[in-house]
């Protein structure tokens, strides 16, 4: 029998701060934040891993390893040595340009949910709030307490589920997969030593001294959240026709599901707002490590990105094999550039302190793409986690593309206006590839 929302009571056991096993040298005590960082308002970066008790039984072949006390247990252990390698999440703001890496340490939750771990997968919309995740938490815009945030939820079947929020001040999607692959390394083996790099504001440092204000809130007022799946049968189909009308060498997943979201938002628009179409931009967010010379590796930790984009002016423009094309082009063109002289993110933010008020003549979508951190292999030691979701964000007209537990399809999280969402979920081209699933 399901449990109505209502009904559902989550309990927290236990509240507790942990600290880095070991305290920050003092050469590292105050960590800069760069140009980027600062342009964020306080953001957090969500995720949230589902274990069923049998995943936790068969790994670890004894009956009682879902017993919250012993996985609290060995997680804050691993956890306080994960936080002295990572330590500027262990820290406080000292002001909007620094944090002090005082070893306060982290909040850690331990909770009990009186459903089971199904009832939440089944109807994420009315349970992740205020369960899963602390209430209000995710994509929060102001700073009061940690820079990280973990719990650790216990469900009446036995499954588990580990949820984080990160500071994005600290660093980008890649910097939290970062952290995720090596706080589960340490879980699985405590003599790993993880080994990050903190770029602080070597990259990009503020001109003209620190931001009173930041340039980027989340802002989700009217808006719904949904997840698709792009199975990787369909989308090696799918690729292989565009390569051929396109004229684009091997069309990447991102690529192809990336320029069709945008289609179908844009056509959902048109579709609500009753209006024939209007120009439309969308953003893509990259990741600039393997841009610079030398590349970066994935330990360099920080908001290393730079974004690009590509636009339409009229319907006829908002093609497939057009928008493909766009895309590698524009890839293509940024990743000949130096990636830190030449940042496209920051010229952006640059433009919008001189005109803070200016309006923009497009649409705008915006996309992350993740395909390359699966949350699927985020393996603390009772395998891989049944279940990968991520809440409604950071704002309107937002895609967040990660690989599937396959690793070969992707998962689409979208966010989009009501009413926008209704009609983006009846269009027939993106639903003869894409499946809608039960996600935050």
């Amino acid at each position: 029998m399901a449990v109505a929302p209502s009904q559902l009571v989550s309990s927290i056991t236990e509240k507790l701060i942990v600290k880095p096993s070991f305290p920050t040298p003092s050469p590292l005590k105050y960590h800069k934040l760069s140009f980027i960082d600062q342009s964020l308002s306080h953001l957090y970066i969500p995720l949230v891993f589902f274990y069923s008790k049998q995943q936790q039984e068969v790994n670890n072949n004894i009956s009682n390893i879902h017993d919250l006390d012993q996985v609290a247990n060995k997680l804050q252990n691993s956890l306080a040595t994960t936080l002295s390698a990572y330590y500027p999440y262990a820290g406080s703001m000292r002001d909007s340009a620094t944090i002090e890496c005082n070893d306060r340490g982290i909040e850690f939750l331990n909770v009990r949910i009186k459903c089971p771990m199904s009832e939440m997968l089944n109807n994420p919309h009315d349970y992740a709030e205020g369960n899963i995740f602390m209430k209000d938490l995710p994509w929060k815009n102001s700073f009061d307490g940690s820079l990280l945030i973990a719990q650790l939820s216990h469900f009446d079947c036995g499954g588990i589920a580990i949820s984080t929020c990160l500071s994005h001040k600290v660093g980008d999607g890649g910097s939290v997969a970062s952290f995720m692959y090596d706080w589960a390394k340490v879980t699985r083996n405590p003599n790993q030593i993880p080994r990050p790099q903190f770029i602080g504001d070597t990259f990009f440092p503020t001109p003209n001294g620190p931001l009173i204000a930041p340039l980027i809130d989340s802002k989700l007022e009217k808006c719904v959240h949904k997840k698709f799946h792009f199975s990787a049968s369909k989308l090696q189909s799918l690729r292989a026709k565009i390569a051929v009308e396109a004229g684009v060498k091997n069309p990447t997943r991102a690529e192809v599901v990336s320029a069709l979201l945008f289609i179908s938002a844009t056509k959902a628009a048109s579709k609500i707002n009753n209006t024939s179409f209007r120009p439309s931009k969308l953003v893509n967010y990259v990741d600039i490590r393997p841009m610079t010379t030398p590349p970066l590796s994935r330990n360099f930790i920080g908001n290393l990105i730079t974004v690009t984009s590509i636009s339409a002016s009229h319907d006829e423009e908002m093609k497939l094999p057009r928008l493909v094309r766009e895309f590698r082009k524009e890839f293509e063109l940024v990743f000949k550039k130096d990636p830190v002289q030449h940042n496209l993110l920051v010229l952006k933010l640059l433009k919008t302190m001189e005109s803070p008020h200016a309006i923009d003549e497009f649409d705008t979508y915006f996309c992350s793409n993740m395909c390359k951190f699966s949350g699927y292999s985020i393996d603390f030691g009772w395998g891989k986690p049944e279940r990968v979701c991520a809440p409604m964000g950071p704002f309107k007209n937002f895609f967040i593309l990660s690989a599937d537990q396959s690793m070969d399809g992707v998962e689409a999280m979208v966010t989009l206006e009501e009413q926008h969402m209704l009609a983006f979920e009846c269009d027939e081209e993106l639903m003869e590839f894409a499946s809608p699933i039960s996600s935050f």
